[in-house]
């Protein structure tokens, strides 16, 4: 006879790692872990049953707790498999009533670390982007984690009063490329590159766990080029371009066209003849780093036009990041890389939300 998979949760709070599982497990209502793709820092909530203010006293809300998390999947007699949601620092407390009922929720990162608060105004001059990242989670006592062949190449470039969270993420999507907060580490990677791996697994609907689903397609905000207009030092002219004005289609007071300003023009190769048109203006030292600007922008507009968003039992293999095949879903079948996972756990038992784009393998 087959037995049925249950679901364990496993948390250990504070530095010291201590197990409080099954102190917690009387009074949980709801557990959830949000594993995010990009920009944004993982987090989990804990909901408990307080009815005697037992919890409300035992954290206090300046605390400065640590929760590691883990999600096992196995039977009465096996353990099985293992899901490390990483180690988080909680962030919040909440208490509520009637019925009383205490929660707490924590993100990845280290909330005595400037990194996602402090405004910050630097220039950066002779840096690549993985340097820049290596200093800021040096700064911010984390690890990095760079799994990208594209490694922009700056001359310079400026943080005005932003996070060193905030630049850094505004960097990675100029790249192309994502940046995750996730168990002390920012990580940094190529979706190009992520999105080109083989699915995990194959979701049918009618054969898979589904529990709910949902897809949509976007045509209106989606765009067939991207234009960078930049600046090519190399070939300034005297009396003509002696600023970075991307204004400037002529050399003053002549008729020629200005040779430092070119541009160059991304085309996505599936979308309408008669789609829209984007232009940006950027520094730009060479036209591989003016095509890397279009290319990426252009990806960043349209990665969105089909999308889709799935419920079922849990699974934790469903994690952000990783690539699945949907199939049974018409128009809509093909591969999605998952941008937010969401795991809970609550007494109607274990179930994992997921957010998809399809992928694009075009550019």
């Amino acid at each position: 006879m087959t037995q049925a998979l249950q679901t364990r949760l496993r948390l250990l709070f504070s530095k010291t790692g201590k197990d409080v599982t099954q102190s917690l497990m009387p009074d949980l209502l709801s557990f959830s872990y949000d594993d995010k793709e990009t920009n944004e820092s993982d987090e989990i909530s804990l909901t408990l049953k307080d009815p005697t203010g037992k919890w409300a006293s035992t954290w206090k809300p300046d605390g400065g707790e640590v929760i590691k998390a883990y999600i096992a999947i196995g039977t009465t007699m096996r353990k099985g498999r293992e899901l490390y949601c990483g180690k988080f620092f909680v962030d919040s407390l909440r208490v509520r009533g009637a019925p009383r009922t205490f929660e707490m929720k924590a993100v990845a990162i280290p909330l005595n670390k400037p990194i996602r608060k402090k405004l910050k105004s630097r220039a950066w001059e002779k840096k690549t982007l993985r340097g820049i990242a290596q200093q800021i989670a040096n700064e911010a006592g984390v690890k990095l984690l760079f799994d990208s062949k594209e490694n922009p190449d700056y001359d310079r470039q400026d943080q005005s009063k932003e996070s060193d969270l905030k630049f850094l993420s505004r960097l990675c999507e100029e790249a192309g490329l994502s940046l995750k907060v996730t168990d002390e580490r920012l990580v940094i990677f190529d979706q190009l590159s992520y999105e080109k791996k083989s699915p995990i697994k194959t979701l049918t609907l009618g054969k898979s766990n589904i529990l709910s689903w949902d897809f949509e397609s976007q045509q209106s905000d989606t765009y067939k080029t991207c234009t960078i207009t930049y600046r090519d030092p190399k070939k300034k002219k005297k009396d003509s371009a002696g600023s970075y004005n991307m204004d400037l289609e002529k050399a003053k007071n002549k008729k020629e066209t200005n040779p430092a300003v070119l541009t160059y023009t991304a085309t996505d190769p599936d979308a309408d003849e008669n789609g829209q048109e984007f232009a940006i203006k950027k520094r730009a030292k060479s036209i591989e780093e003016a095509k890397r600007l279009a290319t990426a922008k252009l990806r960043s507009l349209n990665k969105r036009r089909v999308t889709g968003s799935m419920t079922l039992i849990g699974d934790i293999s469903l994690v952000a990041g990783v690539v699945i095949k949907c199939t049974g879903f018409g128009s809509f079948d093909g591969n999605f890389i998952i941008e937010d996972a969401t795991h809970s756990v609550d007494s109607g038992g274990y179930t994992t939300s997921i957010s998809l784009r399809r992928v694009n393998n075009n550019y």
